[in-house]
C-alpha cells in the first residue's frame, strides 16, 4: 500500500512558464481586471481545496525553489504540491482525479499551465536554516495569551519576493504550506479554552478601559464565532537557506506584501523563528519539508517553561478603582518589549513587541472552577492551536502564485506568444487604407499572439529607438517604415544616415524623395541641412502664429513630416569630439521639439551601450522596438532585462514598448527590388509610384 500510494502521490505540479499580461489575449476578455482576476482565480484553489469532500489530512503546498547554478531564466521554479495518505486507494485515487480535473479546468488554467512533475530536487542537504513566520502572539505572566490574526493584501503580486529571491547568490526554498481541517475535527477544548477566556475579558474590560484587553476580547470573539464551526487551514510559512542571513529578507518582505499595514502595526511585529541545522527540532520541520507536510515543532520562546499549563483563570470582578484588578492585588500596565530585530542569531527570537503585562505583586486570584462543581478549568495552551489556524481570507494573501507585472518576471520564462509571420503585402492590400485615412499613423506589424493588426502614431511617439543584433530584422522594418512614411505623402522627406553599410542605397534608384549619407563625415553636412529645415519651420510658425505642424497645415501651408534615421548610432559614439558634439547637438534639438515641428528621429544600434543610448535618448524616444538582444542590451534600451524572451524565429519578432505598455509583434517581411531579379514592379515598392 505505501508504494501504491508514493506512486500517485504526492502530485508535483510545476508551473513551466508565466503568462505575458499585456497580451490581448487577456487584456480583451478581462481588460484592468486581469491582475485582479487572477487572484480571484487563485483564492478558487484554496475554496476547492476546502471543498474536498473527506480528506482530513489533504496537504496544498505552494513552493519557490531558487538555484542560482541553473540559468538565468531557469533559476526560479514553482510548484503547487498536493499531497494525501489513506487507507483505501479507491479514496486516494478519487482525491487525484479530482484535485488534476479542478486544476485543468479552473480559472487558474486560463492563466497558469501546470505540468505534472517527478518532483522538486528532494536532496535538501544543502539546507542549514530553517525560519519561520507565524502570527504574532502575545504573552504575559499574569495569564494571558493573544494569538493576532492574519489580515490578508489581497493585491500581493509576489513581484518584490521574487525580486528578492533572484538577487540571491545561493540555493533558497520558500514554501507556504497548508492542510485542510475539517468542521468535524475536535475542537472541544479550543471551545472550552474561548468560553472560559472571553467572559473573563468582557468583565475586565466593562470596568476598566484597557485598550490591550479590549483588543484581547475583539480577536477572541472573532475566533470563537468563525473558528470553532468553520473549516480552516493550518498553515506553515516557511523558509529554508544555506545561510542565515538570507530568512530575514525574504520571509520579512513576504509578510510586508502578504498582509496588510494597520495603524497599530501589527504587520510589523509578525515574527521570524529560526533554527539552525544543529539546533532541536531542525530535523523534524526538514522531513516535513521533504514529505509535505506541517511541522508546528518550532515555536517562540513564549511557549517555553510552563506557561501553557497555566489555568485561564475565573471571571473577575473588578473593584470601582479602575486601577486595580480583581482584589487589588495586581496593577498592569504595557511595557514595550525589546525589538525582536536585536538579536536574530538566537535561535528563537524573543516574543512580540507589541506589550506585556507586567505582574507588581502576586496575584490573590487563585480559585479554580473544579472548587466550585464546574466544567474543568482550561488551560492556556488549549488556546495554542490558534496561533496555527487560518481562515481562507487569512491565508490568501501569503498563499499566492506570482502575477507578472507590465515586464517579464526573472528567473522564469515568461508565455511566448504563437509564430505568425506577415506579409508586407497581404498586410498593406488589407490595411493601407487606415494610412491614407490618417496619415500620422502606421502599421508596426501583426499581434504575435493573436494576429491584431498593431499601429503607432507620429503624433503619439514622435521618436523611436530601435536595436537588435544583425539578421533578427531590424532593417527589414526600416524599410516597412520608410515605405508607408512615403506613401502617406511622396513629398515628405527622408533623411537616412547609414553607417552600417549600403542596405539603404537602392532607394535612390527609385527617384524617391530621400537622402543618404554613409559616413560620419558627410552626416555634418546632412544635419545642418535638417537644421535649416528646422529653422525654415520655426520661422514659418512665427508667422503664422502657430505652434505645431498640424496647425500650420491648416493655414494652407503645403508643409508635412520629415524623418531623419540613424542607422547605426554606434558610429555617432566613434566619430572625432567635434562631429560628435555637433551631431548630438542637433540631436537633442530636435528629439525635444520635434514633435510640433513635424521632425521625427530614428535612432538605430546593433550595440546599445550606454555610452551609444544615453539616458536622454532612451526616455525621449516614446517608442522602444527591441529585436533578439542580449538581456544586458534589452535594459540599456528599455531600463529591464528582456532580450532573450524574444524568439529568434519568426524572423522580425520584436518587443514593441509604446504608450500603451509593451507587447510583441511580429513586423513583416518587405521584399526589396533587385536589379534583375525582384523588379519593382514584382514589390510593394511599386505602391510608391502611383501615389508620386
Amino acid at each position: 500500500m505505501v508504494n501504491y500510494m508514493t506512486r500517485i502521490f504526492p502530485l508535483y505540479l510545476l508551473i513551466p512558464e508565466l503568462p505575458n499580461l499585456n497580451s490581448p489575449k487577456y487584456l480583451d476578455r478581462y481588460g484592468n481586471q486581469v491582475r485582479q482576476s487572477i487572484a480571484d482565480s487563485q483564492r478558487g484553489i484554496l475554496q476547492h481545496f476546502l471543498s474536498l469532500g473527506n480528506t482530513n489530512g489533504l496537504t496544498l503546498s505552494l513552493r519557490y525553489f531558487y538555484d542560482p547554478n541553473n540559468s538565468k531564466e531557469e533559476r526560479l521554479k514553482i510548484y503547487l504540491i498536493f499531497n494525501y495518505f489513506h487507507n483505501s486507494s479507491q479514496q486516494i485515487n478519487r482525491v487525484r482525479e479530482e484535485i488534476i480535473s479542478f486544476i485543468q479546468y479552473s480559472n487558474l488554467s486560463i492563466f497558469y499551465n501546470f505540468d505534472l512533475s517527478s518532483g522538486l530536487n528532494q536532496n535538501l542537504g544543502w539546507v542549514n536554516h530553517i525560519g519561520e513566520t507565524l502570527k504574532p502572539e502575545s504573552f504575559n505572566s499574569q495569564g494571558y495569551y493573544v494569538p493576532d490574526l492574519f489580515e490578508a493584501n489581497k493585491n500581493n503580486n509576489m513581484l518584490n519576493v521574487c525580486d528578492i529571491l533572484n538577487r540571491l547568490n545561493e540555493k533558497f526554498l520558500l514554501e507556504i504550506t497548508l492542510q485542510v481541517c475539517h468542521q468535524s475535527e475536535d475542537r472541544s477544548e479550543l471551545s472550552k479554552a474561548l468560553a472560559q477566556m472571553i467572559p473573563q475579558l468582557q468583565q475586565v474590560t466593562s470596568h476598566r478601559r484597557d485598550m490591550f484587553f479590549e483588543r484581547a476580547l475583539s480577536i477572541y470573539q472573532h475566533y470563537q464565532t468563525t473558528y470553532l464551526h468553520s473549516n480552516l487551514f493550518k498553515y506553515s510559512i516557511k523558509a529554508l537557506a544555506e545561510t542565515r542571513s538570507t530568512i530575514r529578507p525574504v520571509l520579512m518582505e513576504l509578510v510586508r506584501n502578504a498582509t496588510e499595514a494597520k495603524s497599530h502595526g501589527e504587520q510589523d511585529h509578525v515574527e521570524i523563528v529560526s533554527r539552525d541545522v544543529d539546533t532541536q527540532k531542525f530535523l523534524k520541520s526538514l522531513n516535513a519539508t521533504e514529505n509535505i507536510q506541517i511541522c508546528t515543532a518550532i515555536e517562540r520562546q513564549g511557549w517555553q517553561g510552563n506557561f501553557g499549563d497555566k489555568s485561564i483563570r475565573q471571571p473577575v470582578k473588578p473593584k470601582s478603582s479602575n486601577d486595580e484588578l480583581g482584589d487589588g492585588s495586581t496593577d498592569i500596565y504595557l511595557k514595550p518589549f525589546t525589538s525582536y530585530l536585536a538579536d536574530f542569531n538566537n535561535a528563537a527570537l524573543p516574543p512580540s513587541s507589541r506589550g506585556e503585562i507586567v505582574r507588581s505583586s502576586p496575584s490573590a486570584i487563585t480559585q479554580s472552577f473544579n472548587s466550585s462543581g464546574k466544567s474543568p478549568l482550561a488551560q492556556i495552551k488549549d488556546l495554542k492551536p490558534l496561533h496555527r489556524y487560518a481562515t481562507l481570507e487569512e491565508i490568501s494573501g501569503f498563499f499566492r502564485i506570482v502575477i507578472p507585472g507590465k515586464t517579464p518576471v526573472p528567473g522564469i520564462p515568461q508565455e511566448q506568444p504563437p509564430l505568425i509571420k506577415p506579409n508586407a503585402e497581404e498586410i498593406f492590400r488589407k490595411y493601407s487604407s487606415a494610412i491614407t485615412k490618417n496619415p500620422d499613423q502606421y502599421i508596426v506589424g501583426m499581434a504575435a499572439d493573436d494576429g491584431r493588426i498593431v499601429y503607432s502614431s507620429w503624433d503619439n511617439d514622435p521618436h523611436r529607438l530601435v536595436a537588435g543584433r544583425p539578421g533578427y530584422g531590424k532593417s527589414n522594418f526600416l524599410h516597412w517604415i520608410i515605405f508607408q512614411f512615403l506613401y502617406a505623402n511622396p513629398k515628405r522627406k527622408v533623411y537616412i544616415a547609414d553607417f552600417g553599410g549600403a542596405d539603404f542605397q537602392y532607394l535612390e534608384d527609385m527617384n524617391l524623395n530621400i537622402e543618404i549619407v554613409i559616413n560620419s563625415k558627410d552626416c555634418k553636412e546632412l544635419v545642418e541641412k535638417i537644421h535649416q529645415e528646422y529653422e525654415e519651420r520655426l520661422s514659418l510658425m512665427r508667422h503664422y502664429k502657430v505652434n505645431n505642424i498640424k496647425k500650420l497645415q491648416a493655414k494652407g501651408v503645403e508643409i508635412d513630416r520629415m524623418l531623419w534615421i540613424i542607422d547605426e548610432a554606434a558610429a555617432i559614439a566613434r566619430a572625432d569630439k567635434e562631429l560628435k558634439k555637433a551631431i548630438e547637438q542637433r540631436l537633442e534639438e530636435y528629439v525635444l521639439q520635434g514633435r510640433k515641428f513635424g521632425i521625427h528621429v530614428i535612432y538605430c544600434t546593433q550595440f546599445p551601450t550606454a555610452e551609444v543610448v544615453s539616458r536622454q535618448v532612451r526616455e525621449n524616444c516614446g517608442e522602444k522596438v527591441v529585436f533578439r538582444l542580449s538581456p544586458d542590451a534589452t535594459d540599456t534600451v528599455l531600463g529591464y532585462r528582456l532580450g532573450d524572451d524574444i524568439a529568434s524565429a519568426p524572423k522580425g519578432r520584436a518587443f514593441v514598448e509604446g504608450q500603451d505598455g509593451g507587447q510583441y509583434v511580429n513586423t513583416p517581411e518587405i521584399i526589396l527590388p533587385e536589379e534583375t531579379i525582384v523588379p519593382i514592379s514584382g514589390t510593394i515598392w511599386r505602391y510608391l509610384y502611383s501615389r508620386s
